[in-house]
């Protein structure tokens, strides 16, 4: 073989090599990322309606209906409390297998004790939280809830925009799924019960 020769493929090799070590410094960099997860909540106290503290250890242990509203809601509040325990009772479960908890945003008007006979109307067993104004603030923006006071013209009492999404957490704490709002009440049951098979 001549020298020439010889020289053209040494010179293949090495670019052959080149490119090799190329393709392996970049490919894992083009695998798909495994889904990072999303951080839901965190450190809080709360005052309960009948009194003691909630915290988010208290969210551990069973799966969880979580909802943030107010007692003065005129619609979304009360039907979603109502829809919640009507899913629970249709599947057969009880506040021993899940929780229910309702978190006031207007702590300005939801005293413990005006949670506590609200919350009587659609079970006995739903736990209503409230605390100060920063205690209030602080939860919201542990789980990204929205809430805004508006002053409804010719009404006495201001009304609170607020996040109507029900949060499904699980034994541990974890986000699990979503319900919203007006959401088909066979998707919603079958949500529900899809929680409570994984935390069996």
């Amino acid at each position: 073989m001549s020298l020439a020769r010889v020289r053209l493929v040494l010179w293949g090799l090495v670019v052959i090599a080149g490119i090799t070590f190329t393709l392996f410094a970049i490919y894992p960099q083009n695998q798909p990322k495994r889904p990072q997860a999303v951080r839901f909540g965190g450190d809080f106290t709360m005052q309960r309606a009948t009194g003691g503290e909630f915290t988010e250890a208290d969210f551990v242990g069973k799966p969880t209906m979580l909802f943030f509203g107010y007692t003065f809601c005129p619609d979304v509040c009360p039907t979603t409390l109502y829809e919640s325990t009507t899913w629970r009772t249709e599947l057969g479960l009880t506040g021993d297998d899940i929780q229910i908890v309702f978190v006031s945003v207007d702590p300005a008007r939801d005293t413990p004790e005006l949670l506590a006979s609200y919350l009587t109307s659609f079970g006995d067993d739903l736990i209503g939280l409230t605390g100060t104004q920063a205690q209030v603030d602080h939860i919201k923006k542990a789980f990204g809830i929205y809430s805004e006071n508006v002053k409804s013209e010719g009404a006495s009492e201001y009304l609170v925009n607020h996040t109507a999404t029900l949060f499904l957490l699980d034994k541990s704490g974890d986000l699990f799924g979503t319900i919203g709002f007006g959401e088909a009440k066979d998707n919603a049951v079958a949500k529900l019960k899809r929680l409570m098979d994984s935390n069996g």
